[in-house]
Formats: C-alpha cells, sequence, structure tokens
C-alpha cells in the first residue's frame, strides 16, 4: 500500500512538472535583456503620455534591456511633450530613438530626451517653436520650452546652443540657422553637429549600430482605450466633432421637432467628450458639466418654448466643458469659434435648402400681406373654422400648423406651448390667424 502511495507521488510530481512546463511555453518569451519598442507617430498628444507610462511599467517590470522609441511626427502640444520627456529621463532603462523620417517641434523634445539618437537617411529634427494658434506663443512660453531643449541637449551631451535655436529665433547659428529662422537639421547636419549618433534606414539597423541587435525585439502596441483616444484626441478630429456637434443643436433649436438634428448633436459631443475622458481620468468635472448643458438644452429644445434661461445656461455649461478638457485656453477658444463658424454655415445652406425650408415653414404662418402685393383679405370660409377641431402637426411655439377639416391650416395659440399630436380647437379667427386651444384645457375647465 505504501509502494501505492509513492507511485501516485510520483505520478502526480510528473503531472505538475508537465503542466508548468506547458504554462511556460504558452506565457510570452518576455525576458531580462529584450528591448521593448514603442511607436510614436502623428500628434504628440496626453494619449501617448498615457501609452507611454504602460510602456515603461511594463518594460520595467521585465527587466528589459533598453526601449527603442520609433519616432515620426510633425510635433503636438508642448504639455504632453514636456511629460514624455519626463517619463523617459526618470526612467533606468536606457532609451534610444530611432527618428524614422521626422521630429518636429515638440518631436525635438522627445529625441534630444533619449540616451542616443539614430536617424533615417533623408530625416529631419528642428523647427521646435511653441505656437499658440496660429502665432508665436508669448515670451514666458518661449524661455520655458527653450530651457526644457537646452536641458534635454546637455543631459545627454549634445550642443545646447542648437537645441535653443530649434525653437528661438533670435538665436543664430553661423552656417546652420540666420536671424528669425528657425534651426532644422537634415539627418546629415545633426550626424556632424553632434546632435545624432548613427544614420540608419530600419530599426534593426538602428540595434546594430547600437550594439544590441541580439536582444529580442518586444513590441508594445496601443491598447484599445489608447488606439480610441489617439483618433478622438486629435486636434483636427475634436474640432470637428465640436463643430458639428454645436452645429446641429443649433439647428435643432431653428428647426425644432425635427429630432434628427438633436440627436446628431447629442452623440457627437458625446464622443468629442468621451475621447477627453479616455486621455485624462481627472476630466470628470468637464464631463459633468457637460451633460448638464445637452439635458438643459434638450429641455429648451423639448420642453420648454422659446429660447430662455435654460438655452443659454446649457451653451454656457458646453463652453465651460469645452475649455475644461482642451489642452489650453487659446486652443478652446479656436475650437469654439471654428464651431460658431460651422454652425452659422450649417443654418445658412440649411435654409437655403429645398428640404429645410419645408420644414422651416412648419413652424411659421405662411399666410402674410405685403405692402408690394397688396393686402388680401382671408378667405370667407376661413371663420367657418370657429368650433372645429383637429390636431397640431407640428409643435406650436406658439405658432405651427394644424389638421383641421382634414386640411393643414396655419395656427397660433394664445402664447402657450403645445406639443405636435396635440388634440386641438379653433376658438376664434382673427383677420388671417386661425386661434387654436389644447382641447385638454377645456376639460380641465
Amino acid at each position: 500500500m505504501l509502494n501505492r502511495a509513492k507511485q501516485n507521488g510520483v505520478r502526480l510530481g510528473l503531472i505538475t512538472c508537465l503542466l508548468l512546463a506547458l504554462l511556460l511555453a504558452a506565457a510570452p518569451a518576455y525576458a531580462a535583456g529584450d528591448v521593448y519598442r514603442v511607436e510614436l507617430d502623428g500628434e504628440i498628444s496626453e494619449y501617448m503620455v498615457n501609452y507611454l507610462e504602460r510602456a515603461y511599467g511594463e518594460a520595467e517590470a521585465a527587466g528589459a534591456e533598453a526601449v527603442l522609441l520609433n519616432l515620426d511626427t510633425y510635433g503636438g502640444y508642448v504639455a504632453s511633450a514636456v511629460s514624455i520627456k519626463q517619463i523617459i529621463m526618470d526612467s533606468d532603462i536606457p532609451t534610444y530613438c530611432y527618428i524614422n523620417d521626422k521630429a518636429i517641434s515638440a518631436g525635438s523634445l522627445i529625441a534630444l530626451s533619449c540616451d542616443k539618437i539614430a536617424m533615417k537617411k533623408g530625416g529631419s529634427i528642428g523647427a521646435a517653436e511653441p505656437r499658440s494658434g496660429e502665432e508665436k506663443a508669448d515670451e514666458k512660453v518661449v524661455s520655458f520650452w527653450t530651457a526644457q531643449l537646452e536641458g534635454a541637449a546637455e543631459a545627454n551631451g549634445r550642443d545646447a546652443e542648437l537645441a535653443a535655436a530649434m525653437s528661438d529665433s533670435t538665436v543664430v547659428i553661423e552656417g546652420l540657422s540666420e536671424a528669425g529662422k528657425l534651426l532644422t537639421l537634415t539627418a546629415e547636419q545633426a550626424l556632424e553637429h553632434g546632435m545624432a549618433d548613427f544614420m540608419v534606414e530600419s530599426d534593426a539597423e538602428a540595434l546594430a549600430a547600437l550594439g544590441i541587435d541580439k536582444a529580442a525585439l518586444v513590441e508594445v502596441d496601443y491598447s484599445f482605450q489608447e488606439q480610441a483616444s489617439k483618433l478622438l484626441a486629435n486636434s483636427i478630429v475634436s474640432t470637428l466633432l465640436l463643430s458639428v456637434g454645436i452645429g446641429s443643436l443649433v439647428l435643432e433649436v431653428f428647426f425644432a421637432g425635427v429630432g434628427v438634428f438633436a440627436a446628431v448633436g447629442v452623440t457627437v459631443l458625446a464622443l468629442y467628450f468621451i475621447g477627453a475622458l479616455l486621455v485624462s481620468y481627472t476630466a470628470w468635472i468637464a464631463i459633468a458639466l457637460a451633460v448638464a448643458g445637452l439635458v438643459l438644452l434638450i429641455m429648451e429644445i423639448f420642453v420648454i418654448p422659446g429660447f430662455g434661461v435654460c438655452g443659454v445656461l446649457g451653451i454656457g455649461s458646453i463652453i465651460g466643458a469645452v475649455i475644461c478638457v482642451a489642452p489650453s485656453f487659446s486652443v478652446a477658444m479656436l475650437q469654439l469659434g471654428i464651431a460658431l463658424a460651422v454652425a452659422v454655415l450649417l443654418v445658412f445652406i440649411s435654409l437655403k435648402c429645398g428640404r429645410t425650408r419645408r420644414v422651416w415653414s412648419r413652424l411659421i404662418l405662411q399666410d402674410a400681406t405685403s405692402t408690394a402685393g397688396g393686402y388680401v383679405s382671408p378667405p370667407p370660409t376661413i371663420n367657418q373654422l370657429v368650433g372645429k377641431s383637429g390636431v397640431a402637426l407640428t409643435d406650436l411655439r406658439p405658432s405651427g400648423a394644424a389638421l383641421i377639416e382634414g386640411k393643414r391650416t396655419d395656427v397660433l395659440t394664445e402664447g402657450s406651448f403645445v406639443k405636435r399630436g396635440t388634440a386641438v380647437r379653433v376658438i376664434r379667427v382673427e383677420g388671417s390667424g386661425v386661434v387654436v386651444q389644447p382641447m385638454e384645457e377645456e376639460t380641465a375647465n
């Protein structure tokens, strides 16, 4: 019996070892000595900060030998670039940069923060002047940004004056930059002046030049959340979403009761603020303002007639939310200005469009008197409508249209708001105006 117990123990041990071997074989082959590759392409924004924090966390946990940045960008936001610089310089893992074409503007700071820089032939680095919209940023911002570039260059043994000339057009480098011109270096110039260490054609060549080509290259992919935030937080996409969202809500106010514009506006604005929330979990105040603004505008459109307190407060809340989530106040003002221009353009186009003109005609009385055409008295049969009942075809705010005696008739109320589909009765006729009252009010009386 004892022998049987020993045999069972041996079998159990073998099975356990086999299972462990299978688990280890199925596990990712990440190990100490790997090189973690992260790709930074497109606009430098806050989503990249989140991505890099995760990538460096994984690399440090695995004991990686190095991090390789594959960089190709025209630049982006100053605050995001400074955060990325800090992540790179605070890490104990060496960071090497391969400029796969260009490291312009904010990309220059990221590249200069790395221990070594390899550039693709024909690539470029520089032109890093900070800007506010289309204008050069104020002196304080330029001074701060220039110091960031100088500090990153000095920390890695590069020429701080060349780094300063990339962001400050008053810095002149003989033979490279003139007064009033920003410094941009080609790969050959960067290599010649010590701003780059190697000129290569691929990641593999960069690793070979660095002497770590024997290490396994681990690709750090973007998560779904990071990919979504990369798309939604892009400056062009976010401005487009804000413009379409606000423009649609403005159209809904003009063509009340349609519903389609409100649905589009709320959906698109939701995407705009979701993009901000994916990038920063501290955007809850802005989200609360945005939700409050949308609720107030929906109340103004569908519940409360006219354009009053709810509409003003709703617009104010959305503007406040945009200011909170935008990278800067100037960016917020630029996006809101573009959104307002788009809204005005959409209203103009809609009024010119036949289909929306028919919608508009449902909201106003179609009968009109004209001094040019002379006054035309209303048809005598109009007085016969007094006492007749029908149903509101549109919201009456207070004017609109109703179906009375099987015919579409322009009507108005005594000032009250009446929802579409409400049963109404003609209480009197004043000139060409047919005044109606909800039948439910008669019941209450």
